[in-house]
């Protein structure tokens, strides 16, 4: 079955458990990881609740993100969000709800981003909570050939991190942020 053809909508009014694991799934998963000095921005220190990609569902989702990146469907990209999802891209530029996920890559896609490749690597899930994980999702931009260097987003690497809910067996992310990485002052 296609996941892109069949929409699951979340409740707006999660029970207060499930909202507090995802923000504390979050806070963890950007803070603490980001505070460990690992001595390079992309090492990233093991942990025993990291599972690999194979093994949950809410990782097919995080690929199923660059699937849709690639082929340049902002709508397919939105549909694996919940309605009231929040987006944060490199830029710091806020995307809220599925329609200002769709928006805001529809407008990507026909400017900065036409044309550009994004590879994964290094997909991660840690499950916070029972139907609650983040993903992280190491990536790799390259932008098009022909691509003018000026209006065009550069070739460059970062962290993409989602909050993901499993609901009725199906995962949609409610939150996603995107970084670039950079080599912290010394």
């Amino acid at each position: 079955m296609d996941i892109t053809a069949r929409r699951t909508t979340i409740p707006t009014t999660r029970p207060l458990a499930v909202t507090a694991a995802v923000a504390i799934a979050t806070v963890s998963s950007i803070g603490l990881h980001g505070c460990a000095d690992t001595g390079s921005p992309t090492q990233r220190p093991s942990s025993s609740s990291s599972r690999t990609a194979n093994d949950l569902g809410a990782t097919d989702l995080a690929r199923r993100f660059v699937t849709t990146f690639n082929d340049g469907d902002a709508g397919a990209l939105a549909d694996l969000f919940t309605d009231d999802a929040e987006f944060v891209n490199i830029y710091g530029i806020r995307m809220s709800g599925r329609t200002g996920i769709e928006r805001g890559h529809e407008a990507a896609f026909a400017s900065r981003l036409d044309g550009a490749t994004l590879s994964a690597h290094d997909v991660e899930q840690h499950a916070a909570a029972d139907g609650v994980a983040v993903v992280q999702v190491g990536w790799r931009l390259e932008r098009a050939a022909d691509a003018d260097p000026a209006l065009a987003v550069p070739d460059s690497a970062g962290v993409l991190t989602f909050t993901a809910l499993r609901s009725d067996g199906a995962w949609l992310f409610v939150a996603g942020a995107n970084v670039v990485a950079s080599t912290p002052p010394s």
